[in-house]
């Protein structure tokens, strides 16, 4: 199988029937990953600027929804900003959850309008789960990887700590498969060298972009909780409706 790495959710993303794995570090797909580890039975995912009464209505009177402003704080009348280490810290035992970020989730987006035949959420923390998850469900289907990194400034730029996420789940997939069943292209070989090169998660994503903005904002915390490699065995799936898998994540809104 082939692997490839899209360092920005630009269309088009030549996807279609091949197995995805979002990466936004900083802060979406690390904070969904979280909400299911804090207890959340779904996620509903929705577009930068999504509306609060439709996020309300979707996951009920006891849900939380989660959203942020160009500078990470909440819109009016959302719970809370997409704040993993605060996430981490609630019981959302048999709560459903929502949540909409500048670049993370417009980037899920763009991959379910590109025709993936599976969506799986990737991070740092996730690292092993969702590379086995997504090597397997290639190989089940005769299909082909892409890592999709959601970038940042609203999927303009290239983010450091994705490209370094792709590149370490690109080792992952070399190392499980033994080198002999995948096949890297340019991009999974350039992101994979990149993470090689580093000296480790955390001063990657201390001295990225994203990272030093949040430290700006007070909010180094999240970038230290977003660097710590495999603590946690979840992989959100994206799904529809009428699909079953454990880790469910709905498209609230599409825009």
């Amino acid at each position: 199988m082939k692997i490839k790495v899209a360092f920005l959710p630009t269309s088009p993303l030549a996807i279609a029937g091949d197995v995805c794995i979002v990466v936004d570090v900083i802060r979406a797909t690390t904070a969904i990953v979280t909400l299911f580890d804090a207890g959340s039975d779904r996620v509903f995912v929705g577009g930068f600027g999504s509306d609060v009464t439709k996020a309300r209505a979707a996951v009920g009177e006891t849900g939380v929804i989660c959203a942020e402003r160009d500078d990470g704080s909440p819109p009016l009348g959302f719970d809370h900003e997409p704040s993993p280490s605060l996430l981490s810290g609630l019981d959302l035992s048999g709560r459903f959850s929502m949540l909409a970020t500048a670049n993370g989730t417009p980037a899920i987006l763009a991959a379910v309008r590109e025709g993936a035949s599976l969506i799986l959420l990737g991070s740092l923390r996730n690292l092993d789960a969702v590379a086995w998850r997504a090597l397997a469900e290639a190989s089940s289907r005769n299909a082909d990887i892409t890592i999709i990194c959601s970038g940042q400034l609203r999927n303009a730029r290239i983010a450091i700590e994705d490209s370094y996420c792709a590149g370490m789940i690109v080792s992952q997939f070399c190392e499980f498969a033994n080198d002999d069943a995948v096949e890297l292209d340019d991009s999974a070989s350039l992101a994979r060298g990149f993470s090689i090169s580093q000296n480790g998660a955390v001063p990657v994503l201390l001295s990225s972009m994203t990272g030093r903005r949040f430290i700006g904002n007070y909010r180094q915390h999240d970038v230290e909780f977003c660097a710590r490699i495999n603590e946690s065995t979840i992989v959100p799936v994206v799904t529809a409706q009428h699909e079953i898998y454990d880790h469910p994540v709905y498209v609230l809104d599409a825009q």
